[in-house]
C-alpha cells in the first residue's frame, strides 16, 4: 500500500473516532428511578453577543452549582421526558428548552396537547385556545425551576435576600439538619408577558447551594414546590422528581426518566 493511501486510511479512522465521541449516555445510581442524562456537544462558528449572566450574585453562584450549561456564549437546550401524575393519574410529557438571549423558550407535550412559554408572549397553545388550567400548569413546569433562578435575571428579576441560615420553626436547639437562605426572586414590572406569581422565594440549602424548596402565591392560595430528588451527571445537575402541593395537599408530582442536554 502507498503511503498516501496509508494517510487516508488513518484519517477515515480519527473521524470516524471522533463521531462516536461526539455523544455519550451515563446513568444516575438510585434506587428507585434512575434517569439518562444524554449530552451532545456541537461547535458552530455563528458569532453570538454574550449574554451577562453574572448581573445577579446569587443567580451566579447557582449556575456555577448547577453546570456549564449557562455559558455566556453558548445557547444550551434539553429535552425532558418524564411523567407527570395530578389527582392519581400518571400522564407522559416532553419538556423541550431551549436558551436564547433574554432567557430560554420552553415547549410543553402533555395529554395531546402543545404549549409553549417565552418571556416575550408568556404561555400560549400551539393548537386551540388556551386554557386557564393549561396557563397555570405551564408556568409551574417552566417557571418553578432552579434553570429560571439563573435565566431570570436576563429578563430583569429582582434578587433580595430575605434571611440567612434558617431553620424549620420547629427545630430543636439539637437540630442537626439543613440551614437555608431566603431568596425572593420579583418578576420585572415591565414584563411583556407577566406570569399569574409575580414573585418567589427560593430555600437555598447552604450546603448545597441547590433550592430545596420554593413558595409563592397564587390566586390568594399558598403554593410549595419541593425538590425532592436530584441527578448529576458529569458537571451537570437537574431534579428529577418535584412535587406541587397546597396547605399540605398535593397538587401534581413530576418524575423524570430521562434529559438530553445539549450546548451549541
Amino acid at each position: 500500500m502507498s503511503r498516501r493511501s496509508r494517510t487516508v486510511l488513518c484519517c477515515v479512522a480519527l473521524l470516524g473516532f471522533a463521531a462516536a465521541t461526539s455523544a455519550f449516555l451515563i446513568t444516575r445510581a438510585s434506587p428507585e428511578r434512575a434517569p439518562v442524562i444524554q449530552s451532545t456537544v456541537q461547535t458552530r462558528t455563528t458569532k453570538r453577543s454574550p449574554r451577562n449572566l453574572a448581573l445577579q450574585a446569587d443567580a451566579i453562584a447557582m449556575a456555577h452549582k448547577l453546570g456549564k450549561r449557562f455559558n455566556a456564549l453558548q445557547r444550551s437546550s434539553s429535552v425532558t421526558s418524564g411523567s407527570l401524575t395530578i389527582a392519581g393519574i400518571d400522564q407522559p410529557l416532553t419538556i423541550t428548552r431551549q436558551q436564547n438571549d433574554t432567557g430560554e423558550q420552553v415547549s410543553l407535550s402533555v395529554g395531546g396537547r402543545n404549549l409553549t412559554w417565552d418571556d416575550q408572549e408568556g404561555v400560549k397553545a400551539v393548537a386551540g385556545l388556551l386554557s386557564n388550567q393549561e396557563r397555570v400548569l405551564m408556568e409551574r413546569l417552566t417557571l418553578d425551576s432552579p434553570d429560571q433562578f439563573v435565566l431570570a435575571q436576563l429578563r430583569g428579576a429582582s434578587y433580595f435576600t430575605i434571611a440567612q441560615n434558617v431553620r424549620p420553626a420547629d427545630a430543636n436547639d439539637g437540630y442537626t439538619g439543613p440551614l437555608w437562605d431566603l431568596i425572593r426572586v420579583d418578576e420585572p414590572q415591565t414584563a411583556k408577558a407577566h406570569p399569574l406569581s409575580s414573585g418567589r422565594i427560593y430555600y437555598v440549602n447552604g450546603q448545597t447551594g441547590l433550592p430545596d424548596r420554593v413558595e409563592y402565591q397564587l390566586n390568594d392560595l399558598p403554593i410549595a414546590v419541593e425538590f425532592l430528588e436530584w441527578t448529576k451527571q458529569g458537571e451537570e445537575i437537574t431534579p428529577s422528581r418535584v412535587r406541587w402541593s397546597s396547605n399540605g395537599q398535593s397538587l401534581m408530582e413530576l418524575h423524570i426518566t430521562s434529559v438530553s442536554l445539549n450546548q451549541q
